[in-house]
C-alpha cells in the first residue's frame, strides 16, 4: 500500500501567492510562494536550486522570522522552476497561513502556473 504525499505530511498545506526574497550568501533571489504549511513551502522561481541547498528567508506574513530553508526537490516548468523546501527549525504559524490562504487547502495536483 502506498501512502500519498498528502497523507505523509505533518501539517496541512494551503494555497498562497506571496512574494519572497531568498538569500544565498550575498545573493538575493526572488520567488513566489505557491503553497505553504507550518513545515515548508513550494516556490516558483526563475533559478534552479539543488536538493539539499540551504537558503535563508524571512516570511513575516506567515509569522516566520528569518530562517533557513532546505531544498527538497526542484523541477523545471515552462515558466521557471518549482522548488519544494522545508523550514529547518522554526515553524511558520499555521493560523496565519490558513488565514492568508482563505482556508484553501492545496492538494497533490500540480499548481496552475501562469
Amino acid at each position: 500500500m502506498t501512502v500519498s504525499q498528502q497523507d505523509r505530511r505533518k501539517h496541512p498545506r494551503y494555497l498562497l501567492h506571496l512574494p519572497v526574497k531568498l538569500h544565498r550568501g550575498e545573493q538575493e533571489l526572488n520567488a513566489q510562494v505557491i503553497n505553504a504549511s507550518a513545515g515548508g513551502c513550494l516556490l516558483q522561481m526563475a533559478e534552479a536550486l539543488a536538493p539539499g541547498e540551504v537558503l535563508e528567508a524571512s516570511l513575516p506574513q506567515l509569522k516566520l522570522p528569518r530562517t533557513r530553508l532546505i531544498v527538497v526537490r526542484c523541477s523545471s516548468t515552462p515558466t521557471g522552476y518549482m522548488v519544494a523546501m522545508y523550514f529547518e527549525a522554526t515553524l511558520a504559524d499555521d493560523a496565519a497561513i490558513r488565514h492568508l490562504s482563505g482556508d484553501q487547502l492545496a492538494f497533490d495536483k500540480p499548481p496552475v502556473v501562469h
